[in-house]
């Protein structure tokens, strides 16, 4: 389907972006995409996209960039007509290496997987686990590793397993005592959301004590700091220090620095990362920061979240692609699938299926988009 003028234009100025980071004037779009139409016209048609807030200028470049609405409308309504690239063979033939060790667990699987991914994409990459907000507690175990040392196992209801070694006082005799403790915990927590077992906790601790003394004290601290770690361990960033060789963040310390807060503080992605994800799709959004603006690309694998952090000026085509391939993959691994039906030979770069976009999602929230409106003589 051909596009109308003001789309070319802004299709133009979205990938002349994405290839070259420097600001996109008429005469470039002219010379470099051969559109049928005089230099004056495209202006024109600059005018109204940045008018639409859709394109920027920046500082007294006569050039334009793409805003966050720009990208957004550019991935809703223009990237389906691109080709959708091919995935490097040796992306491919370093992740069927990861997949092919049975002898890694699923965390380094997964972790191994996000080097690569990184790697691969010259971003970031971010993995979230499940939100305390939709974990129970399953169980606490209690096991003896020695005479002065135990070690407390917390258990979720998607798997997950905190641990958590601590000294057991001499004073405090008999290992009985802290057993008690811990099916005393067990027999009025567990199913207990973890966003509510701290406060439920400590309005357990004085019945504990008063039964079982400091072997009450000690299971019940001990327990409250495996769900700091909870919170703590259920993210893991990978491949910050690419975010160098984008001219965005090498090019300005600040931005570069703010960049790094924000991925290393949860909340901060957490709306875009943890979204429902039930048919498969991958999900598109963009942080609004002053300095270290992000675009994120996620998909669920499981009830975790696997992204793609980087700027806005990503290349998604490929950046889709790659994430599809290792979220599919890794899907089929854990699934137990068969390695020879699960892997994709390598013998050439293969092309994936074009990747699925559920919802272009921005943060704060921008409600749903359509074309924009067209004004007359720019058809």
């Amino acid at each position: 389907m051909k596009l109308e003028r003001r789309d070319q234009v802004l299709k133009c100025i979205v990938e002349e972006f994405i290839k070259t980071a420097q600001p996109v004037g008429s005469e470039t779009i002219l010379k470099e995409y051969h559109l049928d139409c005089s230099s004056a016209t495209i202006r024109n048609a600059m005018v109204l996209l940045e008018k639409d807030g859709l394109i920027e200028k920046t500082h007294v470049s006569s050039g334009r960039v793409p805003s966050s609405k720009g990208y957004q409308y550019y991935l809703e309504h223009l990237d389906n007509q691109s080709v959708t690239p091919t995935l490097d063979l040796e992306f491919q033939r370093q992740f069927q290496e990861i997949l092919k060790n049975k002898s890694r667990s699923v965390e380094e699987v997964i972790s191994r997987s996000c080097e690569v991914l990184s790697e691969m994409t010259n971003a970031a990459t971010v993995v979230l686990g499940p939100k305390a907000n939709d974990e129970r507690l399953i169980s606490i175990q209690l096991i003896k590793l020695s005479e002065n040392q135990a070690m407390g196992i917390f258990i979720t209801d998607s798997g997950y397993v905190e641990k958590k070694t601590f000294i057991i006082d001499k004073k405090m005799g008999d290992f009985q005592p802290l057993q008690n403790a811990v099916a005393l915990l067990n027999e009025r927590l567990s199913g207990t959301k973890i966003s509510e077992l701290a406060e439920k906790a400590r309005s357990l601790k004085p019945i504990v004590i008063n039964l079982f003394g400091k072997a009450g004290d000690l299971v019940v601290e001990a327990f409250i700091e495996t769900l700091v770690n909870f919170a703590r361990n259920n993210y893991q960033v990978y491949g910050q220090k690419n975010l160098l060789s984008m001219p965005e963040f090498s090019n300005d310390k600040e931005s570069f620095l703010s960049a790094i807060e924000t991925l290393e503080n949860p909340h901060k992605l957490e709306k875009n990362l943890a979204s429902k994800d039930d048919l498969g799709y991958a999900n598109i959004g963009f942080t609004n920061e002053n300095k270290g603006d992000f675009a994120i690309i996620s998909k669920n694998i499981g009830k975790d979240s696997i992204a793609v952090v980087g700027p806005k000026r990503m290349d998604y085509k490929k950046v889709l692609t790659a994430l599809e391939y290792v979220v599919y993959m890794l899907n089929r691994y854990l699934s137990g699938t068969e390695e020879k039906h699960s892997l994709i030979p390598v013998s050439e770069p293969v092309s994936v299926a074009e990747p699925n976009i559920k919802r272009i999602k921005a943060t704060p929230k921008v409600t749903k988009r359509s074309a924009p409106k067209k004004e007359g003589g720019m058809k």
